[in-house]
């Protein structure tokens, strides 16, 4: 009987030290998390955020909710961005990837009659700059933010870094938000070297 116990006591010992040992999977981004839902519904999906923050410009309101994977916009209790910036698993419309090169994402969405605009820009943070270019595809309802490897180098090629899957109210929610960067409203950066102009496929 108490080598019984012992060895129940041991293997116990063994499975705590195994869990504490072993990190969960990171969280992921969930299928069905998507703008036009309500918060109820996003987080019967994605679970709770790790923060809610309000955010307030001229032209811009709305409550951030932030996820391991990325974030959630809403405007009047309704998802209208949702962004993937933190699941290096994900893969969106057409193979889409995070980390994919520029030439690789325009070659994943030729054919698909993507078409909006183009926002190239330098995102100026303290002494950080950061070159930026933004293609809002409005036949794919998505926002795909690229930004340079080495913002020294000009010719330095640019990685998706965000995908954001936005409808109409969101895409115009992206673009007010740019807006008031570039007109310098916004606390702590600052745009330079704004051009934006008609992008399709």
């Amino acid at each position: 009987m108490a080598m019984r116990r012992a060895a129940y006591v041991a293997l116990l010992a063994l499975i705590v030290t195994a869990a504490a040992c072993s990190k969960p999977p990171p969280p992921s981004y969930r299928p069905g998390a998507v703008p036009g839902i309500s918060r109820a519904q996003l987080e019967g999906i994605a679970g709770k955020p790790t923060s809610t923050l309000p955010f307030s410009l001229p032209g811009v309101s709305a409550q951030i909710l932030a996820y391991p994977f990325g974030q959630a916009v809403l405007q009047d209790d309704k998802v209208v961005v949702v962004t993937v910036a933190g699941d290096p698993g994900y893969v969106g419309a057409h193979g889409v990837k995070l980390g994919m090169p520029e030439d690789q994402l325009l070659k994943a969405l030729h054919g698909t009659r993507a078409k909006g605009h183009r926002d190239a820009y330098d995102v100026v943070v303290g002494e950080m700059d950061t070159r930026t270019k933004d293609y809002y595809d409005e036949t794919g309802h998505v926002m795909y933010e690229l930004a340079a490897a080495n913002p020294n180098d000009p010719l330095a090629p640019f990685n998706l870094i965000g995908i954001n899957l936005a409808n109409a109210e969101g895409f115009t929610f992206l673009e007010n938000l740019t807006k008031a960067k570039v007109s310098g409203l916004y606390t702590g950066q600052h745009i330079d070297n704004f051009v934006s102009d008609p992008w399709s496929l």
